[in-house]
């Protein structure tokens, strides 16, 4: 009778357990979580989506009071973002299902249709908010900056891919032409009054030194270069 009474009293052998040993273990199930070959897809697609409907409830937030003074309706600019998403996530699919070679070609027509359409936003932009960074074409308003990030990406990743697999990567190999590209878009988007996506731009290409393997020092007088450069101008 006294052995069963014990034996209800005593404590589960995870409770005996110590918080480190149990802390260790979650350590290593999450660690077998994220080598799954999935997880990463998984992860993009819902950070994607949380984006999005942040994205979407900002513009609302800060849309509402503006759109109903000026269109007659709070939900006027919301709805057309939402439209804009709307067609924006069937693509989102489309482009995932599209090779890697895709967008290792659609890099450098990208990169070089960017620099075009920035020399334009000098000519025949509009200004807004104290900066030039929007082309108006009848109903749809273009800001060749944003394709100007997809470019600097899909161009350099391209690049320093191949520079790896031919054994160059060397710190002075990986920025020529990496940093004159990436100081071109720069300039040109500073020209316009856009820090902002100067500063986007500048994360882009410290991510590309980072994520093919470059030194601390190499990304570090990257950045003393990169910064110097469009503050110059």
């Amino acid at each position: 009778m006294s052995t069963s009474a014990e034996e209800r009293v005593r404590p589960p052998a995870r409770a005996q357990e110590s918080p480190q040993k149990f802390l260790r273990e979650q350590l290593v199930a999450l660690k077998e979580l994220l080598d799954k070959p999935l997880t990463t897809y998984y992860l993009i697609i819902m950070c994607s989506a949380l984006l999005l409907a942040l994205g979407l409830m900002m513009v609302l937030s800060a849309s509402s009071i503006e759109a109903l003074n000026k269109t007659g309706s709070p939900f006027s600019w919301f709805i057309k973002q939402s439209l804009s998403a709307a067609i924006g996530v069937p693509l989102m699919y489309a482009c995932s299902r599209l090779p890697v070679k895709f967008f290792r070609w659609a890099g450098y027509p990208l990169m070089a249709l960017s620099i075009i359409a920035l020399v334009m936003v000098l000519f025949i932009g509009s200004s807004e908010l104290g900066a030039q960074r929007w082309i108006y074409i009848g109903p749809l308003t273009v800001q060749p900056s944003e394709p100007a990030k997809l470019g600097l990406a899909l161009w350099g990743a391209d690049l320093l891919a191949r520079r790896a697999r031919q054994g160059r990567i060397e710190w002075r190999q990986m920025l020529i032409p990496l940093m004159p590209g990436t100081a071109i878009l720069a300039v040109m988007v500073m020209l316009g009054s856009d820090l902002g996506t100067t500063l986007v731009l500048f994360m882009i290409f410290l991510a590309l030194l980072w994520v093919v393997g470059g030194r601390r020092s190499s990304c570090s007088a990257a950045s003393w270069r990169s910064r110097s450069w469009p503050l110059s101008s």
